[in-house]
């Protein structure tokens, strides 16, 4: 080590040109003052993390609001994520340089002749610049393309400049380590040759940024698609069938003690149903059912609709969800949980990258209603009536729209009969003929019992029979079955519960007077109803789905179909076109052949991605009433 005066030291670092640049004199301006190599390898080091965070943390967080939009949703956001990943690649861009300049360091050090040793050290340091910034690019390249794919594809223009940025910032780290290495050996009282810094003139930066943008790009290419041009939506060119559509969609519900039930004339509404076109669905593994009902209105798998999981993660200081996407989850929450750093919220609409098949009905021009469905809030305000899964929290805490029900102007009919609806609910889930059971149970049915019946309250309220299609979600009966199971996932079939059994019984033939009375929303003729059944979270793992249609154009039939063929199979029966990139197609089999022979299947591209989440919140926000409502209703923890 050279025993110089720091003062000399800085001076022989100025006289060859390492303080002369602006990003030089910051990182080595606190590692001239070092004493010793390590001191001046840590100095620089953390500076060089400070010039990454500042650099890639706007970066990452421009890549990460393509990745996850439900995450980003206004410009504060953007701002406070800017300095978390600041943050984070700066700490992790401080360790890696420091290894770097002191690995480099030491390739210079090796024994050799004096003649070759000078050459030696500019090329060691040079190199491990290079390899620096290449590893800087090849990372933020696949950042770029992992965001860009799962957002639906990114102009080439666009990847070019995100490109070219990632470039810059790759050169300029991979500047600086090569600079750090140089006056370590200086401080050794090396002399290393230096005509010109390594990667500093624009006679070695400019050859060397093509060939990296070049390489990139590259990458980008062989890595997938992510960066392809997204062909624009075609315009859905309609064919209408003349059907007008009524979904019912039932959570929890056992197919084994509707057929029982069937058999003995107790649920006439769902004999009625599952009596002509019947196809079983195979049921997610996973349960959750803010998941499996999204799929089932999408007709994408969950890594393309987005919605992983029900519970997912408010970062502090952002507006935006984080998801849940790893088997460590669970444990990561609740450290950073107890931390302050999360909180738990409820997956909504910001996080759906997909359109439900209602939204692109809606787009058609197709008079549509979706009542309580899932991820459904931020009501968006072009996609026909919607009364999202907020709307009744909305109308139990009168207070500024936020989103809940769209359009606006329905917020305030419903807000006005809101009082009587709910008594009316109430009354009649205090009718529900239940004797016999613990005040427990009693108690658990009826909450759902009061659930379901408001909603069908709302259901019937928003029609005017004049809907082209009519969506509604009854969850009830799959809350009672978990409530009554004791945890969901524990796999106790209630068709197997002796002393539930009969309680849950009266509650199907419940259920089924809410059904007869929703369809009726509709005019018969030409009517077709659609009947989804999911066994529910406490189900046996056995247990299956099924999907019903009952119509003047559905054939007696039985089939097997996957939950992603419903939404095209509804599409189909409204008369739109197919996109073919949905995850399976309609199920044609359900319909007359004269009814497909006269409208075949047509197909377009794709219907787009759902379109930007960002929003300002707006209103009186329902999110920790919203969590408080998924935990007593047995949701989440």
């Amino acid at each position: 080590m050279s025993d110089r005066p720091l003062d000399e030291l800085r001076e022989e670092l100025r006289a060859r040109g390492y303080l002369d640049a602006r990003v030089d004199r910051f990182v080595l301006g606190a590692a001239a003052r070092r004493e010793r190599p390590l001191g001046v390898a840590a100095a620089a080091s953390i500076r060089i993390g400070l010039l990454a965070g500042v650099l890639l943390g706007p970066a990452a967080a421009i890549g990460l609001r393509s990745r996850a939009p439900g995450l980003v949703t206004n410009a504060l956001d953007a701002a406070v994520l800017s300095v978390y990943l600041g943050v984070l690649f700066g700490i992790a861009a401080s360790i890696l340089s420091g290894l770097a300049i002191l690995a480099g360091s030491a390739i210079a050090r090796r024994p050799g002749s004096d003649t070759t040793r000078p050459r030696r050290h500019r090329r060691a340091a040079a190199a491990t610049g290079v390899l620096v910034g290449l590893a800087c690019l090849a990372y933020l390249t696949l950042w770029w393309r992992t965001a860009s794919g799962l957002a639906g594809g990114t102009s080439i223009a666009s990847s070019l400049a995100a490109i070219t940025v990632a470039v810059t910032i790759s050169l300029l780290l991979g500047h600086a380590v090569a600079v750090t290495i140089l006056a370590c050996l200086v401080r050794l009282g090396l002399a290393p040759e230096v005509r010109d810094l390594p990667m500093s003139s624009l006679r070695s930066t400019v050859p060397l940024g093509l060939v990296a943008l070049a390489g990139a790009f590259g990458l980008l290419l062989a890595a997938g698609p992510g960066t392809v041009e997204p062909p624009e939506p075609p315009r859905l060119t309609v064919v209408p069938s003349g059907l007008r559509s009524v979904v019912l969609a039932v959570d929890g519900a056992d197919p084994e003690i509707i057929d029982r039930l069937s058999g003995a004339g107790r649920v006439p509404t769902f004999t009625s149903l599952l009596g002509q076109g019947v196809a079983t669905i195979a049921a997610d593994a996973d349960r959750d059912p803010a998941r499996v009902w999204t799929t089932i209105a999408t007709g994408q798998p969950p890594d393309r609709h987005g919605i992983r999981a029900l519970e997912s993660r408010e970062v502090a200081g952002l507006a935006g969800r984080l998801r849940a996407d790893s088997s460590g989850w669970a444990l990561l929450a609740g450290a950073t949980d107890v931390l302050r750093l999360t909180r738990p919220a409820i997956a909504s609409g910001d996080e759906r990258l997909i359109p439900t098949f209602w939204e692109v009905a809606a787009r058609a021009g197709f008079r549509s209603a979706a009542v309580h469905w899932w991820a459904t809030w931020p009501a968006p305000p072009h996609s026909g009536i919607v009364v999202s899964d907020r709307a009744i929290l909305r109308l139990e805490h009168p207070g500024a729209l936020d989103a809940e029900i769209a359009p606006a102007a329905l917020y305030e009919r419903l807000q006005a009969s809101w009082p009587d609806r709910r008594a009316k609910a109430i009354a009649r889930a205090e009718r529900l003929n239940i004797s016999g059971v613990s005040a427990e149970t009693a108690a658990a049915l009826r909450r759902s019992a009061e659930l379901d019946a408001t909603i069908a309250g709302l259901a019937l309220e928003t029609s005017d029979g004049t809907l082209d299609l009519l969506t509604v979600y009854l969850p009830g009966l799959d809350i009672a079955q978990s409530a009554l199971s004791g945890a969901a996932g524990r796999g106790l079939t209630p068709a197997a519960a002796a002393e539930r059994g009969p309680a849950l019984e009266r509650y199907y033939e419940f259920i089924d007077g809410l059904l007869a009375e929703i369809v009726t929303a509709i005019p018969v003729k030409d009517r077709l109803v659609v009947l989804m059944m999911q066994p529910g979270r406490a189900a046996a793992p056995a247990t299956l789905g099924r999907l019903a249609l009952q119509g003047p154009v559905v054939q007696s039939t039985r089939v097997t179909l996957a939950s992603t063929a419903i939404a095209p199979t509804l599409l189909y029966a409204l008369g739109l076109p197919i996109a073919r990139d949905l995850a399976a197609g309609p199920a044609t089999e359900l319909f007359d052949p004269a009814f497909v022979a006269r409208y075949p299947v047509r197909l377009m591209d794709t219907y787009g991605p759902r379109g930007s989440a960002a929003r300002a919140r707006t209103g009186q926000g329902l999110d920790r009433e919203m969590i408080e409502r998924m935990r007593s209703l047995g949701y989440v923890r």
